[in-house]
């Protein structure tokens, strides 16, 4: 495709052969990656008015930009440098991007005619190639079919995610635990009573709060959630009920207090068990009264609340010992609500972690498509200490490290998999033997990162490319390149 002054024809992915324009941030985003400068000026000047366009002369370039922006469609040039004489650089990028960037759609531009390359594009996962010059009149409706198959992916993704909910909630599972909470929650969700949620850290109790809001008479009223751990006793009042202008020192202006702002609506009131003696009696009285003064004014003020409290500690044993007021208990414990830790409902994780694996990949655009059976009988088998929150922080670090389809053994941690194995040219190293003493002497996280810095920069160092180094590590480019960003290695 020459650079040269558009005519109208050229124009025409710009007269609406999209559709209307969309404001910026919502506009579908493009990838042109070509190492012919005009084509990818002319193309920039074709798409701009209806994509965020990105552009990329070559792989290694296309790569970086994936792993960091969200890219709908890339327009990929076949015969690119090292070897421009054959379409093995094109081809291999679009390798990389069905395998490790799912939900953008790949579409193939090429000069060569041969249908033995157009073939075998199409069967590596391309959507549709492309003979050059490209005629605006195909890209256009191309794009558009394009734009919205990504549209349809999306829409897939979140009925997906639906499935795994229960009336719109978050709360996802099967077990019986699982259902009885559910019923739980449709059961107190109508009434205007207090709610105590009691359960482990990391079982979700602010997303039962939230299942029992939505389904609650004062779901479209606010929802305020308040850490009280953060809350001090010098803190509380101003947090809770606010202040007046010049009620302290530095104070600019009035402000509302949490209670204020969810006012008609619901509060949630986590980690109850926190707050201190003197906090624990400015909440009884607004449990009590429904009343409550900004610091700084004496007018006393009224606001009708809906309040949940949850816990992870024994609140009844704090009482035992004095230290939570059984007065404020009885105030806060009118429907107690149980969250089960994940031990109790293993049955559960499978479907836990393919959730927590869809929401990752639409967020990042990247990342694995499923786990292995062998890998999901870990999962199941695991104690969980940190319960939910565990395995969802587990999932993240997956994705975002796993470099294949499928998630497998030698892809999970060694405090999950029982151990890890690297391999480099071929030569073993057990986590257990073979690290020199400083990296034993680490945390978990900092070893693995100085053991993987060292293997990379020894790479690096051996072999003329960075192509070359992630091959001999068995690993692909994009992979090396978020390593070698994340390590901060030259």
């Amino acid at each position: 495709m020459k650079s040269e002054k558009k005519s109208d024809n050229q124009s025409a992915f710009k007269k609406g052969k999209q559709g209307s324009v969309k404001k910026r941030g919502t506009m579908p985003s493009i990838l042109i990656c070509d190492d012919d400068h005009g084509v990818r000026k002319q193309l920039y000047w074709e798409l701009y008015e209806g994509f965020i366009v990105h552009q990329a002369e070559g792989p290694e370039q296309a790569l970086k930009l994936l792993g960091k922006q969200v890219i709908d469609i890339a327009l990929i040039d076949l015969h690119m440098p090292p070897e421009i004489d054959t379409p093995k650089a094109g081809l291999s990028l679009l390798t990389d991007i069905c395998r490790d960037y799912p939900n953008t759609v790949p579409i193939i531009m090429t000069g060569d005619p041969e249908d033995k390359v157009t073939l075998e594009a199409i069967d590596k996962g391309a959507w549709d190639v492309f003979i050059k010059p490209v005629n605006p009149d195909e890209l256009a409706f191309v794009l558009n079919r394009a734009v919205r198959l990504r549209s349809l992916m999306h829409e897939n993704e979140v009925l997906k995610l639906d499935t795994y909910a229960n009336n719109g909630s978050k709360i996802v599972g099967e077990s019986e635990a699982i259902k009885k909470l559910h019923e739980t929650i449709r059961q107190v969700a109508p009434t205007d009573a207090t709610i105590f949620i009691s359960g482990e850290s990391g079982t979700g109790k602010e997303l039962v709060a939230e299942a029992i809001y939505k389904l609650s008479n004062r779901k479209n009223k606010p929802f305020v959630a308040v850490n009280c751990a953060a809350l001090t006793d010098s803190l509380i009042e101003d947090e809770l009920f606010g202040h007046e202008a010049g009620a302290y020192t530095g104070s600019k202006g009035a402000r509302k207090g949490k209670f204020e702002l969810a006012d008609k609506g619901t509060i949630f009131l986590d980690e109850v068990a926190e707050l201190s003696p003197a906090a624990q009696a400015k909440l009884l009285r607004i449990l009590q009264e429904g009343t409550f003064e900004r610091l700084g004014s004496e007018r006393v003020q009224t606001v009708d609340v809906r309040v949940i409290a949850a816990t992870h500690q024994d609140l009844k044993k704090k009482v035992e010992a004095g230290e939570f007021r059984e007065d404020l208990f009885y105030r806060l414990n009118v429907i107690p609500v149980h969250v089960p830790p994940l031990r109790e409902r293993k049955g559960d994780i499978p479907l836990l972690a393919n959730y927590f694996l869809t929401t990752m990949r639409q967020k990042m655009n990247r990342g694995p498509h499923s786990f292995s059976d062998d890998v999901l009988q870990v999962l199941s088998e695991s104690d969980w200490k940190g319960n939910i929150r565990e395995l969802r922080n587990l999932v993240e670090r997956l994705v975002i490290l796993v470099n294949s389809k499928t998630i497998q053994m030698s892809d999970l941690p060694a405090e999950y998999a029982g151990e890890l194995q690297y391999s480099v040219d071929h030569t073993s190293v057990m986590t257990t033997g073979g690290i020199n003493s400083t990296i034993a002497a680490m945390n978990y996280e900092d070893a693995v990162n100085a053991y993987r810095k060292q293997i990379i920069a020894d790479a690096l160092r051996r072999y003329k490319s960075k192509s070359q180094a992630a091959t001999a590590l068995g690993i692909n480019r994009s992979y090396l390149y978020e390593l070698i960003d994340k390590l901060n290695l030259q």
